[in-house]
């Protein structure tokens, strides 16, 4: 559904207007209505019968090789006994050599989830608890949803986390909150990843916490979502549908904080086309891991069409590489240079990442922070800004900026606000 009411021919307009642009409006940002701030200092199981393909079984490496099955063999027309989303399909404990500083305890498992095709799908994730012992009630949850890590089967965060996961896994554990992290359905084990979708994501989100539940039983119902990039738009989605999505008699979703705002990614990937400039690697590596899951899990929309040889060839890289090495070698591509036709050109496939990726602006049933940095070379900041004016409009959100002179300064400043946002709304 579009949530900005504008078509989307109308709306790549726009956005080509704001990319062209982008340099000139960092000195007038204050006209979206939102002044850089800084922050405030903040107050302080039994396994499912059900037999699916087996996962990747390959061991996570430094070299990047194989790539994400180009069917759906991880998909179930019908569910099973046993596959019901959140659903326990495998558990063991996390090796010590995985976990992360501050925790005592830890699992790595499997679980059913929905995908974007409305399926059963197996995804896996993490949980850790912290040191001490559980409050009344048991640990609060902090769901960590991480931004794009890549779509290959060895990519996935559990096997292979980036130092941003672990840094911020054990961030929250210091907090006193136990964490669980999903790799999304489809990296790292069966079908093609579809995180594209927002919904199917958010799906994998609530479904981990709620598969988390029953591989220990000392975490509390109470439970929020922190995200970035990739995952900060999950978690905006999540402040609008987790009380639909969870589980009513065993999770009870508090709210969301998002960073680092994907705004009109669709719309983005929509103008995309020969005549594209280079845009930052964050967000080029994005792109094409987008495209690149949608082009193998629905052949039919063709996307080949749209590429050139050279097109072609990033595709393939884009479903083999992970991120860290994949945005070093997209610093500085010629996007323009992979299209033989405009995206635009393609309607069945611009509908479809309008649908997947637009984020809602109103409508939240749960308290949500958006922080954005104005250094951030992940997202176009204008738009982010934009639409951060816009969803602010709702009571339910609150919107933090920060103008500072490095980005390491900006996140800590939105780390303070999301840390006392998180701890008033599960206290």
């Amino acid at each position: 559904m579009n949530t900005h009411g504008i078509s989307s021919t109308r709306r790549s307009a726009s956005i080509a207007r704001t990319v062209a642009v982008a340099a000139a409006l960092t000195m007038g940002l204050t006209s979206f209505g939102l002044v850089a701030e800084a922050a405030a200092e903040p107050t302080t199981t039994t396994p499912s019968t059900s037999t699916p393909s087996l996962g990747s079984t390959t061991d996570a490496t430094d070299e990047d090789t194989g790539a994400p099955a180009d069917d759906n063999a991880g998909t179930i027309d019908a569910r099973g006994p046993g596959q019901a989303p959140g659903a326990v399909y495998a558990n063991r404990d996390l090796p010590r050599g995985r976990m992360v500083a501050g925790s005592a305890s830890g699992n790595d498992f499997t679980y059913w989830s929905t995908g974007a095709d409305g399926k059963a799908h197996l995804s896996s994730g993490v949980l850790m608890v912290p040191a001490g012992r559980a409050p009344a009630g048991g640990w609060p949850v902090v769901a960590w949803a991480h931004g794009s890590r890549g779509i290959a089967d060895k990519c996935a965060p559990s096997e292979r986390p980036t130092k941003d996961d672990t840094t911020e896994l054990s961030r929250w554990l210091g907090r006193g909150y136990a964490v669980v992290s999903t790799d999304y359905a489809g990296v790292g084990t069966p079908g093609t990843p579809q995180y594209y979708d927002l919904e199917a994501t958010a799906r994998n989100i609530v479904d981990a916490v709620s598969a988390a539940r029953d591989v220990t039983d000392n975490l509390s119902r109470s439970w929020a979502v922190v995200g970035e990039g990739q995952g900060a738009a999950a978690a905006i989605t999540l402040a609008r549908l987790a009380p639909k999505l969870q589980p009513r008699n065993s999770l009870d979703f508090k709210g969301a904080a998002a960073t680092s705002i994907p705004a009109e990614f669709g719309a983005l990937l929509a103008n995309l086309g020969p005549s594209s400039a280079s845009i930052p690697s964050g967000l080029a590596a994005d792109a094409l891991y987008t495209l690149s899951a949608i082009r193998n899990v629905n052949p039919k929309l063709d996307v080949d069409s749209l590429l050139t040889d050279t097109g072609k060839k990033w595709m393939a890289k884009a479903a083999n590489e992970c991120i860290t090495e994949f945005r070093k070698n997209v610093d500085g591509l010629a996007i323009g240079s992979l299209f033989a036709k405009p995206v635009s050109g393609n309607t069945e496939l611009t509908n479809l990442l309008t649908e997947a990726t637009d984020l809602p602006s109103r409508g939240f049933v749960k308290p949500v922070l958006m922080t954005q940095s104005l250094q951030d070379t992940s997202v176009v900041v204008p738009l982010s800004l934009k639409y951060l004016n816009e969803a602010r409009a709702d009571r339910k959100v609150q919107a933090r900026t920060y103008l500072t002179l490095d980005a390491a300064q900006s996140a800590k400043l939105s780390d303070n606000d999301i840390r006392a946002f998180i701890a008033k709304i599960l206290k």
